[in-house]
């Protein structure tokens, strides 16, 4: 056993101390989350059975949508994705798709599956600032209008459909998602309860490395790769536990652009979606949050617990680690915008407690986490590890780690029954498994993320597409 010097066993106090209280807060925070995620879950279980979802199928005075796909270099999957989109139990709707300068084949492949012809877009204006925009109509589908600029961004995509878009509200997605036929309906139907109040809904999309594959499985179908199947539990346990809870708060921060539907007005009065930042679809939630909360406007944004696509994920640690470090850059980028929000009561919840969650739990994580483990390093070298009692505590965090996931399947299960019964093993199983395998490699993506914020980072960094 060494003799350390005293600046390294101050250090390591002052690193225990704050991880103690850090886990100490995450405990806290996660057992708030599971109570919350489970009164919410068993009321929206109640909810499923009444609801008459054949009958806003059929009526005519169903709210009408436009669905607006961005879509760059998506040729293994654009097709279908848009077949799952154009084949929507809703009564009506269209899909806008904006091929974003794709360099590779995305275009031609729609264009000889739905036989486009240029068109004047049924003699809608192009919008300001898009005049280099190329519209197709489809002979064969008069639902489809796809669009085709310069390359400019997944928002500046979003942005040039918001200006096609003709019906009242309107669903982003992406163009590599395959979704399930009534996706649209189940958002709309929480919709159409409150219109003037719910502005926009989210939901839970698996992940699968190749969707068109698993689509034709059953969106329930869980992927073979092992990395692809921690994805999946890891947006089960985000949505149906922490979204489903904030919820519930009415601090919903974030509606993924996989599949986010937002009432039109609301959009355009927030000027659009963003390009100053890495990713648009957190930062507009939290802008709408910070609008009508400081106009003092009834709103609610909310999450379903239903499973409405497939989207494809990385099937390598790198594609992942690129993927989730943009995600923390874009999280940093959109705390540190909106930091006016923190700890101000005139900003309800959402500044109270949602703003803070983000700030200690999503953009500070990587942080804290690499300090333990330079903790844990430190005392190793110092030989103060008592590795039995570490052994125990090990354990513990184990079993912590594996509640938030073990409770999201089990919430989904009771309310839908769609996993066979070897899934749920298998999903339940890669809970203790999480920690030890996935992530590690989250903490080296958001430590990543952390990095390329600090330095001003703001490309996309799209991983490769995964072979079909």
């Amino acid at each position: 056993m060494m003799t350390a010097p005293q600046w390294m066993v101050s250090l390591v106090e002052v690193i225990f101390i704050l991880s103690l209280a850090y886990v100490g807060l995450v405990a806290i925070v996660m057992l708030t989350m599971l109570a919350l995620a489970l009164i919410e879950g068993r009321y929206r279980s109640q909810q499923q059975r009444f609801e008459d979802h054949a009958g806003l199928a059929r009526s005519r005075f169903t709210p009408t949508v436009s669905i607006l796909v961005a879509a760059y270099n998506e040729e293994t999957g654009v097709l279908a994705a848009v077949d799952s989109l154009l084949h929507q139990n809703f009564p009506e709707f269209e899909v806008i798709l904006v091929d974003d300068g794709s360099t590779d084949n995305t275009l031609g492949l729609l264009s000889r599956k739905y036989g486009l012809e240029r068109s004047d877009a049924g003699g809608r204006p192009l919008p300001n600032g898009y005049k280099d925009v190329v519209c197709y109509s489809s002979p064969v589908e008069p639902r489809l209008l796809v669009l085709h600029k310069r390359n400019g961004g997944k928002a500046s995509a979003i942005n040039c459909a918001l200006g096609f878009a003709r019906h009242r509200y309107v669903c982003c997605v992406d163009g590599d998602t395959i979704y399930v036929r009534d996706a649209l309906l189940k958002a709309m139907a929480l919709v159409v309860k409150d219109p003037a109040v719910v502005v926009g809904v989210t939901s839970l999309f698996g992940i699968n490395h190749t969707p068109g594959i698993g689509a034709e499985q059953g969106p329930h179908a869980l992927d073979r790769n092992l990395l692809g199947r921690l994805q999946h539990l890891d947006l089960m346990r985000s949505f149906i536990v922490y979204r489903l809870a904030w919820s519930k708060l009415g601090s919903m921060l974030c509606a993924p652009g996989a599949f986010a539907l937002w009432r039109r007005d609301v959009i355009a009065e927030a000027g659009g979606f963003s390009n100053k930042f890495t990713c648009e679809d957190i930062e507009m939630t939290f802008r709408i949050h910070e609008k009508f909360l400081r106009e003092k406007r009834p709103y609610r944004i909310v999450s379903l617990q239903e499973m409405v696509a497939q989207t494809e994920g990385p099937d390598n640690a790198s594609a992942l680690v690129r993927q989730r470090a943009r995600w923390q850059r874009v999280t940093l980028e959109t705390v540190w915008h909106y930091r006016r929000m923190f700890l101000r009561p005139r900003y309800g919840i959402v500044g109270m407690l949602g703003v803070p969650y983000y700030l200690v739990f999503e953009a500070l994580a990587p942080l804290m986490q690499t300090l333990s483990f330079i903790a844990l390093a430190l005392l190793i070298v110092m030989g103060q590890v008592n590795w039995p009692l570490y052994a125990v505590f090990l354990g513990i965090v184990v079993f912590a780690n594996a509640i938030p996931s073990t409770i999201a399947v089990l919430l989904y299960d009771q309310a839908y029954r769609r996993y066979r019964v070897r899934d749920l093993l298998r999903l339940l199983i890669l809970g203790p498994i999480d920690l030890f395998v996935y992530r590690p490699i989250l903490m080296y993506a958001g430590l990543r993320g952390s990095w390329q914020f600090l330095r001003g980072d703001k490309g996309w960094d799209k991983f490769v597409r995964n072979v079909r």
